[in-house]
């Protein structure tokens, strides 16, 4: 079986214990979940407006290693960076 169809199955799984009521999922979990799911992806100039911050200030950040580096996704010609891992950032 491949990973897609075990992951498909398992997300079924999962959905129809909460919409019947009787998820196993503690508070901490779903909310673990949440974020993996919603793992969305933005450009530099996506990324930096989120932040609040001029491209300079974020290129800056990103060669200190207070940011992460931007990763290549088929399909984009630029570089993205997710909000989740960008949160860190904010959080200090």
């Amino acid at each position: 079986m491949s990973l897609k169809k075990i992951i498909t199955r398992l997300m079924r799984a999962t959905a129809d214990k909460i919409d019947a009521g009787n998820s196993e999922l503690t508070e901490a979990e779903a909310m673990e979940l949440m974020s993996i799911l919603c793992h969305e992806g933005l450009s530099k100039a996506q990324a930096c407006s989120y932040l609040n911050l001029r491209r300079s200030q974020f290129d800056a950040l990103i060669r200190a290693g207070k940011l992460p580096k931007g990763k290549k996704i088929v399909g984009f010609k630029e570089l993205r960076w997710y909000k989740d891992e960008l949160d860190e950032y904010k959080k200090k």
